[in-house]
């Protein structure tokens, strides 16, 4: 009896330590005034900014009629339209004698980085009027449904569900490079709240939709904590366990930042395991079918490659360090793997890198990066914009002036 009386005087006394400590790290904590992060409900959205939204068909979505100032990567005033674009309001029907160019894409597209003056879309809109096969002749509409972190899989929804409402003539697919194949594969990606495709047993690309059933803690794993899955009352009482919360996201953030920096490498090379080789599979298979349902339309269809930082970044001794640390053979591997598959296909690749760098290189300057954020990293700042339109425009200028050259008669 005396070894079990002991034993409990003991257990006693160490819980009651616990809980004095417990009670005197809460106090401390809030006499310095430091602060974590507490639990919002059971729900982890998955929309990447508060701009955008959950949807069960697209994974997320910009808010119709959202609006307000954007700082986190350079610096924007954004404003949503009433179906959901960050674009001017456009009739779904399209005036007559009008010109309609669809460009679909990801969060370079989207571009709340720089006011919309300065975006790509917008500058080629001005740019295309004054193309000598349109003007005097059309208007032009450059139609953004560009969204951040959208992968192939969500711009060929989007094509269906919203593009086609508006009757484009031109449809554009900005691919990024940089994260794009990633974002196509469920064992590359970590944010498995968005659709996939894959190709069934009779070799057909079919959706996947899963995600829609995927409980709101287990969307997003490095979006959350372990502490996300305590009881709601606990955590939002105890400034313990939010200061935990908030350091064990910031070691996800942090862990998450190399793991795709590393990850990222790879998009650069030819696909070193099955998981990448599939990933491009698939990728080049959604490409595909989104030409053959734009063909359906009777629209025309462009492939612009949109460049990694590090393919255009100004110092040539640098692009030759990364290349030979990672063991990268071809800085434009993924450019040109693109633009043979339209060779292939059948349809046109415009690669932005290649002449991007020649530009950067020459004149010591940056396409990427902002003062706010990562320098000659991150998102295309104005600049990237003017020669991503100036490049884009004289492309699909150059390919109106063709189609109006009459066919030789055999």
């Amino acid at each position: 009896m005396s070894k079990l009386k002991n034993l409990g005087v003991n257990l006693g006394l160490t819980l009651g330590g616990l809980f004095m400590g417990v009670v005197i790290g809460e106090i401390g904590l809030r006499v310095a005034k430091i602060e974590g992060y507490p639990k919002i409900g059971d729900f982890v959205d998955s929309a990447p900014t508060g701009f955008h939204t959950s949807d069960p068909n697209l994974g997320w979505k910009l808010k119709p009629g959202a609006s307000g100032e954007w700082n986190g990567e350079g610096a924007s005033l954004v404003q949503v339209n009433s179906e959901g674009l960050r674009d001017r309001e456009h009739t779904k029907a399209k005036p007559p004698n009008t010109l309609r160019v669809a460009v679909l894409g990801d969060s370079f597209t989207e571009a709340i980085h720089v006011p919309v003056e300065q975006t790509f879309w917008s500058k080629l809109e001005r740019k295309l009027g004054n193309c000598e096969a349109v003007k005097g002749r059309k208007k032009v509409e450059v139609m953004n449904f560009g969204v951040q972190g959208y992968s192939t899989a969500q711009q060929l929804m989007m094509l269906r569900k919203k593009v086609w409402d508006y009757s484009p003539d031109i449809v554009i697919l900005a691919f990024f490079i940089g994260n794009d194949i990633i974002n196509n594969s469920p064992q590359l990606e970590y944010d498995r709240y968005r659709p996939f495709f894959s190709y069934d047993a009779s070799g057909k690309l079919v959706p996947d939709m899963s995600f829609r059933n995927l409980a709101p803690i287990d969307r997003n794993e490095r979006a959350v904590s372990f502490v996300d899955r305590m009881p709601s009352l606990l955590v939002n009482n105890s400034r313990i366990l939010q200061v935990i919360k908030k350091v064990d996201l910031e070691r996800k953030k942090r862990e998450l930042s190399d793991d795709f920096t590393h990850l990222s490498t790879y998009n650069l090379k030819e696909p070193q395991d099955a998981a990448w080789q599939e990933a491009w599979r698939v990728t080049e298979g959604l490409i595909v079918t989104m030409r053959d349902e734009v063909v359906q339309k009777n629209a025309e269809f462009l492939v612009v490659t949109i460049g990694d930082p590090v393919q255009v970044r100004p110092e040539a001794e640098k692009r030759k360090n990364f290349m030979t640390k990672n063991n990268i053979q071809d800085l434009f591997y993924p450019d040109r793997r693109l633009e043979k598959l339209g060779a292939r296909e059948g349809f046109r690749v415009l690669n932005l890198s290649e002449q991007i760098q020649d530009y950067t290189e020459k004149y010591q300057v940056c396409a990427h990066g902002f003062e706010n954020s990562v320098p000659c990293g991150g998102h295309w700042n104005e600049l990237g914009h003017r020669l991503a339109s100036i490049l884009i425009n004289r492309n699909v200028c150059e390919n109106l002036k063709q189609s109006q050259v009459p066919k030789k008669q055999p």
